[in-house]
């Protein structure tokens, strides 16, 4: 009898795991608008018990947007940028001090002191269109620097008034760190963040039982016959993409191409052979930085960054000399390709 009751026992132990293995997890997915673009959570929960409320998520974006977006005249860095005195809160002064060790390791090429350029070339919140000369370019390289920009006493203080920063190129990236966090203080471990394109995941997509996947758009969809370049799958790492291939603007006087991502060393906006770059790292703000950082060089540049660099993998995407779509892909990179 005894050893009937333990075998009863031991059968509804048994039914009882696998009865939860067919279980399948809550699937959720917030999406919406915020930074001038779209945004994309999707997750598994397998404990109800501390569900994830839209409005939480929405305070990150609002916070975000306080702090550090040009496009809201009562933000922080909007005062910053008109020389008002204000004090910075934690994110501006953590976004900065990111900023200025991503600045020193790309030899300035991802430089967050580039507003006022940005205003210049066609791109700031005004969207002002300006008759490029390189006289006037020479005199607004002179605000350019983010060496010259500095914390004291949670105020910033700069060498040259007329200094304005934009840290557009980590912001969405750091965004998506802090919401991917906030999903693991919720004991979520499945999860895929997207702000615009950059991306960090987390743990497995069941609906498919691997990783998740990600496709990489094609930035000359006339060159070859796809719309994406090539999928990969994000093993619990970010990515952020830059391409200069679809925020642009066209001269009206002189018929140039001005691209978005400018070289902050020389001042150039106009296209290089450089298409699109592709940077998978484990923070999605390192992600982000270094896609920019690339893109504002050259192609030799780029490979050099990524070379150098043990924390980054790249997908460079550019023209040869043949004027043929080629790309340069880093030996981590290419294990996450299938």
């Amino acid at each position: 009898m005894i050893l009937e009751a333990r075998i009863k026992k031991l059968f509804l132990v048994l039914l009882i795991l696998n009865f939860s293995c067919d279980i399948e997890p809550n699937y959720t997915v917030l999406k919406g608008s915020t930074f001038g673009t779209y945004y994309q959570i999707k997750f598994f929960e397998h404990d109800e018990k501390n569900p994830i409320i839209d409005k939480e998520i929405d305070s990150i974006f609002d916070h975000f947007n306080n702090s550090l977006s040009t496009y809201i005249s009562s933000s922080i860095i909007s005062k910053v940028n008109r020389n008002e005195e204000v004090l910075l809160d934690d994110l501006f002064i953590d976004v900065f001090k990111k900023s200025k060790i991503i600045h020193e390791k790309t030899s300035g090429y991802f430089d967050p002191s580039i507003g006022t350029l940005l205003e210049y070339a066609g791109f700031g919140p005004t969207k002002t269109e300006n008759i490029i000369s390189q006289d006037s370019l020479n005199i607004i390289l002179s605000t350019v620097g983010f060496d010259k920009i500095d914390i004291v006493d949670r105020q910033v203080k700069k060498l040259n008034y007329k200094s304005k920063l934009d840290f557009n190129a980590i912001a969405k990236g750091y965004a998506v760190d802090v919401i991917s966090e906030f999903l693991n203080s919720k004991s979520i471990n499945d999860y895929m963040v997207d702000i615009g394109g950059e991306i960090r995941s987390s743990g497995k997509n069941h609906f498919k039982d691997m990783f998740w996947s990600i496709a990489i758009d094609n930035p000359l969809p006339d060159r070859v016959d796809d719309k994406f370049y090539t999928r990969i799958r994000l093993k619990n790492a970010a990515i952020a993409t830059s391409g200069n291939y679809r925020n642009f603007r066209i001269d009206s006087v002189t018929g140039k191409k001005y691209v978005h991502i400018i070289n902050p060393i020389n001042g150039q906006f106009e296209q290089t052979n450089v298409f699109s770059v592709s940077v998978l790292s484990r923070s999605c703000f390192l992600s982000d930085a270094y896609a920019t950082a690339m893109m504002a060089g050259s192609l030799d540049n780029a490979q050099k960054l990524t070379q150098e660099n043990d924390e980054i993998e790249s997908l460079i995407i550019y023209l040869d000399d043949n004027d043929e779509l080629k790309s340069f892909i880093s030996e981590g990179f290419e294990e996450f390709i299938f």
